[in-house]
């Protein structure tokens, strides 16, 4: 039985928790059917002063199992930190093994305001080589927003930033969101957090390639992602991902095609290495818009299979999440 529930996260009147509590009332379903005694810690707005709180319950009150939730965030509790209770440690979520779940990919398969197809494929609306939307200012946004800078390409392409001081350094202009998550609106960093659509319609069908900032740098290292990655999949943009290896090995392993070789006929440059993608977008840029519009109906296999992929790796979520938690031996 589920003894015990943390969350210190998101309140239940939001609908992307709302879609959390389902998928972890489904998946968890054997352990809230067992004798032996959960406790569930989930991963959001987790802190070091919470998890003292934490570790003074489970001091008190011994418990089989423990299980460390993260969905809407990278994972903040490691399981080194509860091997003093003597507890099976199991991990659901962005993690590694077989508790693995894409929140954000179930997130984006209910909520996302899909653009009809004819819309997202109006090549003649093209006039930019790249778009990079950013809202909050992590370090490597900020870092790749300054090379951008540094290359004279924020006037080449569509580019955001958020600012912590609710100042915007460079703003698009946005629709109005849905409520979805806290903090939702323009108040916070300058910028509405969009993430169930394409934001402007209109500015998205202007560019090109998409490059994606995820939350977190090194996707592979956090084994997390946000829904900023999926959303030139369900655009059908082709994208480059700001990270280590911009974003392929995360991509490949789960299905998709990454377009790291595709722009071979413009430049020998190594596009896995996230120092040569500013240089990339150089050269990108001084292409005419007939190149773009041509690269981009060139492309379509790939990109009509990455769509397709993206459901079919969804419904692969969706069959994790009724067989339950795998029980450990």
């Amino acid at each position: 039985m589920i003894v015990k529930t943390f969350d210190a996260g998101w309140g239940p009147e939001w609908p992307v928790k709302q879609l959390e509590q389902d998928i972890l009332t489904t998946y968890l379903a054997p352990f809230a059917a067992s004798d032996k005694r959960v406790a569930v810690i989930n991963s959001t707005w987790y802190t070091d002063e919470y998890h003292e709180t934490v570790k003074i319950w489970l001091n008190n009150n011994p418990v089989n199992v423990i299980v460390l939730v993260s969905m809407l965030d990278a994972a903040v509790p490691r399981p080194h930190q509860f091997t003093q209770f003597g507890a099976e440690i199991i991990t659901v979520g962005y993690c590694s093994g077989p508790g693995q779940l894409d929140f954000w990919a179930l997130f984006l398969d209910r909520y996302f305001n899909q653009t009809h197809t004819i819309d997202l494929c109006r090549i003649d609306r093209i006039d930019r080589a790249f778009m990079c939307l950013n809202r909050k200012p992590h370090w490597h946004r900020i870092q790749f927003y300054q090379e951008l800078q540094k290359f004279n390409l924020i006037d080449k392409g569509l580019v955001s930033m958020g600012s912590d001081t609710n100042i915007p350094l460079l703003g698009l202009d946005n629709p109005l969101v849905d409520d979805l998550t806290p903090n939702s609106g323009a108040d916070q960093f300058g910028i509405p957090n969009d993430i169930a659509t394409l934001g402007n319609i209109d500015n998205w069908q202007r560019h090109f390639l998409n490059i994606v900032t995820e939350t977190s740098y090194d996707i592979n290292s956090v084994h997390f992602v946000s829904e900023k990655i999926y959303k030139p999949i369900l655009g059908m943009r082709p994208f480059l991902v700001y990270d280590p290896d911009s974003g392929h090995r995360w991509l490949t392993d789960r299905g998709f095609e990454s377009y790291v070789g595709d722009f071979k006929d413009l430049t020998d440059l190594d596009l896995k290495n996230p120092d040569n993608l500013a240089p990339f977008l150089v050269i990108l840029s001084e292409q005419p818009r007939s190149y773009w519009q041509k690269k981009l109906v060139d492309l379509n296999q790939k990109i009509v299979y990455n769509k397709q992929q993206f459901y079919k790796y969804v419904d692969d979520q969706k069959l994790k999440v009724q067989k339950g938690i795998i029980w450990p031996a």
